[in-house]
Formats: C-alpha cells, sequence, structure tokens
C-alpha cells in the first residue's frame, strides 16, 4: 500500500505549503536512499555492504520538517504545521517571551538602583590615620643620669621619663637666692635712708622758721636804729642759710625715696632670677606632657645634651583623627557633617564617624617648593585636598589605631544615608548637626 499517496489525498485540502515543502523533502530522501541501495555492492553470502554515504544518511536525524511529514503520512495531524504560516509569537512561546520581559525589566531596575549607589558615595585609598606627636625635648643644657622609658612603653601625662645631673642647678637656687636675700636688705637700709632724709628736713624746716622769724624782727629793730646794720646782716645771713638747708633736705629725701623704688626693682630681678633657677633645676627632670606611646628614643644615660635637642616621641592615641587625601573632582557633593565609613586593613573592620572640617587649601601647596604656574609649562594636574575626618567616640576602646595606618573611607553623599547612621549613633547627633550648621 501507497503510504505517500493516501497521506496526500486524505489531507490535501488541510496542506500548507510548508507541508508540501516537508513532504517533497522526504521524497527525495527516500529516493535517493533507494538509488544508493541500488549501487551497494552485495557480499557474496548475500549480505549488503553499505557505502559511507548510505551510512551518514542512516544516522543523520530527520528535520523537524521531516518529522512532520512522516507523522502526516501515517495519518497523526500537527497542529503546529496546520496553523497557517507565520503565526503571533504570543501565541507560540508565550512563557519565554514573559520571561525575557521579566528579564529586560529586572536589569533596568537593577542597573539603576547599582548606577544611584555608584552615586551615592565617595571612596579613597589615599588616607591614613593622624594623631599629635609629641616630641620630648630638653630645655637646658646637661648630662643625663637617668633613663625611665624606653620605645613602645605606654606612659600617663607626668610621668617621669629623663633625668639631668641637678648640681649645677641646684647651685644656682643657692645663688639666686642669696642674691635675693641681698637685694631684700638694701630695700631695708634705703627705707632707713628714706626716714633719715624726712627727719633732717624736718628739723631744717624748723630751723628755718626760726631764722626767717629773727631776720623780720632784726629788720624792725634796724628800722628803728635800735641795731646796727652789722647785725641784721649776720642775721640775715643765717636766715638764707638755714632756707637752702630745707630745699637740699627736700632733695635728700627725693633721692631717698628713688633709691627705695631701685632696690626694690633689684628685688624683683632678684626673685625673679631665683625662680628661673628653680625652673632650670625643674626642667632636669623630664616628664611625659600627655599620655600616649613612646617611640623614636635617641636618649642614652651618660649623654650630653642641649637645649632644644630631641630625646624622643610620645604618640598620643586619645586624640586621633583620618586625613582622606580626596581629588578636587571628588569634592564636589562633599561638605561637613557628612557620615563616613572608614575601613582599616590593620583591624579588619569598619569604623563610623563623619567629616569634622574640609581643607582650606591643596595638600600641594603647603608642600616644601609650591608649584608656580606663572612660569614655565603648565601641566593641568588634579589636585588631592586633605579631608579631616573625626570618628564617632567609644569605637577603639583599645587603642589600636595608630597614626599613619593605611585606611579606606568612604563618604556617603546622599541624606538619608547621614540619617540612618547618624541615628546609630545617638549620642553625637548633637554634635553632628551643630558641626554641620557652622
Amino acid at each position: 500500500m501507497d503510504t505517500n499517496g493516501t497521506g496526500r489525498d486524505a489531507q490535501t485540502e488541510t496542506f500548507s505549503l510548508p507541508d508540501v515543502e516537508s513532504s517533497g523533502e522526504v521524497s527525495e530522501q527516500n529516493e535517493e536512499q533507494d538509488g544508493l541501495q541500488e549501487q551497494t555492492p552485495r557480499h557474496p553470502s548475500g549480505a549488503v555492504r553499505p557505502q559511507p554515504r548510505q551510512r551518514s544518511l542512516r544516522h543523520t536525524p530527520l528535520s523537524d520538517d521531516g518529522r512532520a511529514a512522516d507523522a502526516t503520512q501515517g495519518g497523526a495531524p500537527d497542529d503546529a504545521h496546520s496553523r497557517p504560516f507565520g503565526g503571533s509569537v504570543f501565541r507560540t512561546r508565550p512563557v519565554r517571551l514573559a520571561a525575557a520581559l521579566l528579564l529586560a525589566v529586572s536589569a533596568a531596575v537593577g542597573g539603576l538602583h547599582l548606577w544611584n549607589y555608584l552615586q551615592s558615595y565617595e571612596w579613597t585609598d589615599d588616607a591614613e590615620v593622624d594623631g599629635h606627636l609629641d616630641p620630648i625635648s630638653t630645655r637646658v643644657d646637661g648630662t643625663v643620669v637617668r633613663v625611665y622609658v624606653e620605645d613602645t612603653y605606654h606612659v600617663k601625662a607626668g610621668q617621669p621619663l629623663v633625668d639631668l645631673d641637678p648640681s649645677d642647678y641646684e647651685v644656682a637656687v643657692e645663688n639666686a637666692a642669696a642674691n635675693l636675700s641681698q637685694a631684700q636688705q638694701a630695700v631695708r637700709a634705703a627705707r632707713q635712708n628714706y626716714d633719715l632724709s624726712v627727719a633732717n628736713l624736718n628739723a631744717a624746716i624748723a630751723t628755718n622758721d626760726k631764722a626767717q622769724l629773727d631776720v623780720a624782727r632784726y629788720r624792725k629793730l634796724l628800722e628803728n636804729q635800735v641795731i646796727a646794720r652789722e647785725t641784721y646782716d649776720e642775721i640775715a645771713k643765717i636766715g638764707k642759710v638755714d632756707a637752702a638747708t630745707v630745699n637740699a633736705d627736700r632733695a635728700e629725701v627725693a633721692a631717698a625715696e628713688s633709691a627705695i623704688g631701685q632696690t626694690e626693682a633689684a628685688v624683683q630681678a632678684a626673685q625673679a632670677a631665683l625662680d628661673q633657677a628653680r625652673l632650670n633645676l625643674a626642667y632636669t627632670h623630664i616628664v611625659a606632657p600627655a599620655s600616649g606611646v613612646v617611640g623614636d628614643k635617641t636618649v642614652q644615660v651618660g649623654q650630653r645634651v642641649q637645649p632644644g635637642q630631641q630625646l624622643m616621641t610620645v604618640v598620643d592615641l586619645d586624640d586621633i583623627w583620618i586625613t582622606a587625601d580626596f581629588r578636587e573632582t571628588q569634592l564636589r557633593r562633599m561638605h561637613k557633617g557628612q557620615p563616613v565609613t572608614v575601613h582599616v586593613d590593620t583591624t579588619g573592620r569598619d569604623y563610623r564617624g563623619y567629616i569634622e572640617g574640609m581643607p582650606g587649601a591643596t595638600g600641594e601647596l603647603y608642600s616644601l617648593l609650591p608649584p608656580e604656574n606663572a612660569t614655565g609649562n603648565y601641566v593641568k594636574v588634579v589636585q588631592r585636598l586633605p579631608v579631616r575626618i573625626r570618628l564617632y567616640p567609644g569605637q577603639d576602646p583599645d587603642y589600636r589605631l595608630r597614626p599613619g595606618l593605611s585606611v579606606e573611607p568612604t563618604v556617603w553623599l546622599n541624606e538619608d544615608e547621614q540619617v540612618s547612621v547618624a541615628s546609630s549613633h545617638p549620642t553625637v547627633v548633637p554634635q553632628l548637626d551643630a558641626k554641620a550648621a557652622r
């Protein structure tokens, strides 16, 4: 029975153009296989040895159109091929299309969120922990007789560090004390001279008063021709001498008073010399100005030191901050008070803080040789500015943050990020708001 012919007669009305083309391809493949069978040599035993081309045709699977044609010839209708050519994609693959649209929308939304996140912060790895490095130097010269600390020692404010030989300064204190006593004695002597001068002045005034009365009385006697002219002249001379004595005594009183002022000034100078001698003696005992860790120690016992010579450094760990060198293009939306997340490689954890201050100038202008763009060839270089970041209190109770450590700060630029970070530290929110207002 001719299956191909039966299939064509039964479904002539329902075939479409793709089905006819598929049936033609199947017929051509069947004819080609028949031709190959005729050309295939037979084995003497009667078995047919397939040619290579025939083997390949046997192992080649039929296409979808071929399977559709076979199914149609077998009497099984194919709804997919019976539909008109070029049907709507929504009818054939609705699930795939919906998945593709959902994936595209998710990618767009995710890309928008990623873009907004990347624009919500500024980050740099050009940052480090900063702090106060207190240099310890001597204010007087002397010989070191004792050193109390070594490098990495923890010290407290007022703790002894170095002692110098105090012998010379003890002698200077005694000498200054003796000079002060001598000046005080001079003040007492000047006051006694002043009292004596005042007494002499009073006596001279009394004598002069009596002499002036005598002169007036003798003048009347002379006018009445009771006494001789020579007697009157002698009394008049005595009166003039007594008047001059009064003036001289008054000058002596003024000089004695001035001498008191000079001796009192000498006392003050002697007192200052004594105070300086005592200070110099105190400077031989060097103590820590603040609590911290000792470093860069160079002093040794027996060493002769001079004023201003640095002996060691004390690193203050109670007051540290972050200096972040941001590019000038990163400061566009950055301002004082914004929250900051600081990642420290040493501890492997993040710390919370805020921008304490914006820079006044670029770091290059503070260098030893600042640039001079008005001369020579000019090359534009993106500048960096040091931003000061302060950590919230209580985040480093073990003092693990040390000046010089490399950190990676991230400044959050959005207001909602600022509120969320500040809300996690309610004890410092008023400080943050006050600083931002300033």
